[in-house]
């Protein structure tokens, strides 16, 4: 598990403003934010000095200044090489202004007086987030350059069939009453052992509740915000492996908090954190932090937002933990009937739903919540904004979940090259079963390693003979491909058998005619709560391309199908 790049979450904050109240009020609610630098500037040619001398990462100007305007400043910060985000205020606005500023590369246009400070954190928090995926997408472009240079020009797609995956399920999260702290009982023993370095004190839980009611009254004085959140650790085997992992999780925690932060033993695989002088915003970005170096799981309440007490606040920090351990997935239906019942098919427990009606809903969602997302269902349609809006997405590197597609036509080979380019991974009949469905929603977003394919796969239902061991049984077709095929069985052959194949394609008299290896096998059996499909997966052997060909062709014809 690495941790964050201390660089990756710092941002340089210009505000500019010739209001002096104005430049107070924005420095007190942006050094809220743990890893903003905050300078200020009362005019233009202030500004410009500082853009020239530092690295600015977003600005915050207004338009209506003495000497020069604005816009003004604009136009030269346009000539840097690396353009910051810039947000624009003014008490006096005009579509004139607005435009041009949107031309000279102003992303968000907000009016004074600020009718409710959350405008504020609502831009500078997505400039942030903006920031951070520019700066992974950065990253993972010089990654794959130096990962190209290492592997062969070419590769063979000869990856087996997709895996039916039965994941232990994960419980949900559940705190049990204050206890002894576990790393105060062994702490001086683990860390003589531990190479890690631990130099912060650690408390029990127990004393949370009298620090948050303290803090509660401070900040109820003098108007200002906290935060308190839980973080989960990954979870590692019993033994001395476990105690190695924790000691290393603490470690990396203790690194990316701030030393005026206080750390809560919540538990054996879980921290609490309580961050003074942070607000929501804030939040976001240290749950962000925690995501890039491996803590897949926090959630954080925040004073007063959330609650006024200190039980108020552990319980919604709680709730919002349950919540990130769910699978994400966005619906965007516009019409009703279709979306309540996908809505109903996806009730499952595990899964939490979003459902929006609208393309800004869906957009400002989507903006907010990208890095948590595991899926986003859609219905083909003709209404063109519909996919500017995804090409907007993709080209804003918010498109980072799979796409699941709803058609009612079967669509050609080039139309699903280009919807595969927006992210569309896998098309489904708006007639399927909800078996059909559940099982595609769960191949994308149970925690699994997944391969990019180049061959679509269908789920189809085609009659198949198989004779293994002198013995011929019958079935039918789950998933198929000119790679292979999954064929249903309650008590699948074991994993390398040799199967002899026959498989019923329509408008053909004789059957296609194959071997094939098994590459796993899924028996039926009850008490999992996860989807599954009890059979087995068979890779075929020396099938002629012309018979491929035929396959693809079923395939292709069928209105539902996936490339992982």
């Amino acid at each position: 598990m690495e941790t964050a790049l201390k660089d990756d979450f710092q941002f340089n904050v210009l505000v500019v403003d010739d209001d002096s109240t104005i430049l107070a009020l924005l420095r007190e609610i942006m050094e809220m934010v743990p890893g903003c630098n905050i300078r200020t500037a009362s005019e233009p040619s202030e500004a410009v000095k500082i853009v020239l001398k530092e690295k600015i990462d977003i600005v915050f100007t207004d338009i209506h200044m003495p000497n020069h305007s604005g816009l003004e400043f604009l136009e030269d910060l346009v000539k840097l090489e690396q353009t910051p985000e810039v947000v624009v205020m003014t008490a006096y606005p005009t579509g004139e202004d607005a435009q041009r500023a949107m031309e000279l590369g102003a992303t968000s246009f907000i009016s004074k007086p600020f009718e409710d400070i959350r405008v504020v954190e609502l831009e500078l928090e997505k400039a942030i987030k903006k920031i951070i995926r520019q700066r992974a997408s950065e990253k993972e472009v010089e990654l794959k350059k130096i990962e190209l240079s290492k592997t062969q020009s070419a590769q063979v797609d000869n990856d087996p069939v997709m895996k039916v995956s039965i994941p232990s399920p994960q419980p949900d999260i559940s705190f049990s009453e204050p206890r002894e702290s576990s790393v105060q009982v062994q702490a001086k023993s683990e860390i003589e052992a531990s190479p890690v370095k631990l130099d912060r004190k650690i408390y029990d839980l127990s004393l949370a509740e009298p620090l948050v009611e303290v803090e509660v009254e401070r900040c109820r004085r003098n108007k200002r915000q906290f935060v308190l959140g839980f973080v989960d650790f990954q979870d590692v085997q019993t033994g001395e492996d476990k105690t190695r992992s924790r000691l290393e999780q603490r470690g990396k925690l203790e690194q990316l908090v701030r030393r005026s932060d206080v750390i809560f033993d919540a538990g054996e695989d879980r921290m609490a954190i309580m961050g003074f002088e942070c607000n929501r915003v804030g939040a976001d970005v240290l749950e962000q932090k925690l995501a890039a170096s491996g803590f897949s799981y926090s959630a954080f309440s925040t004073y007063p937002t959330d609650g006024i007490k200190a039980p108020d606040l552990l319980e919604s920090a709680k709730n919002k933990l349950n919540l990130r351990r769910k699978f994400q997935i966005v619906v965007f239906e516009p019409e009703d009937f279709f979306g309540r019942l996908v809505s109903n098919m996806l009730s499952d427990p595990k899964y939490h739903l979003t459902w929006v009606k609208n393309h800004n809903d869906f957009y400002n969602h989507i903006l907010t919540e990208s890095e948590s997302v595991k899926l986003v269902v859609l219905s083909l349609s003709k209404d063109k904004e519909q996919w500017r809006l995804m090409a907007k997405m993709l080209r804003e590197g918010l498109v980072k979940w799979p796409v699941l597609l709803f058609i009612d036509v079967a669509l050609t080979k080039e139309v699903k090259e280009k919807l595969s380019q927006l992210g569309v991974k896998a098309i489904i009949h708006r007639g399927a079963s909800q078996e059909e469905f559940l099982y595609l929603v769960q191949s994308f977003v149970v925690p699994k390693v997944l391969v990019e394919r180049k061959n679509f796969r269908a789920l189809v239902g085609l009659p198949v003979t198989y004779k293994i061991a002198e013995k011929e049984l019958s079935s039918v077709s789950f998933t198929l491909s000119r790679d292979g095929i999954f064929i249903r069985d309650m008590n699948p052959p074991a994993a390398g058998s040799i199967v002899e194949l026959k498989i019923f394609t329509p408008n053909r008299a004789e059957p296609l005619r194959t071997q094939a290896e098994v590459l796993y096998a899924v028996p039926y059996f009850v008490g999992v709560n996860l989807f599954h499909v009890a059979g087995f997966a068979a890779k075929f052997i020396d099938l002629p391309e012309e018979d491929r060909v035929l396959i693809d062709e079923v395939v292709s014809k069928s209105l539902t199908s996936y490339l992982l």
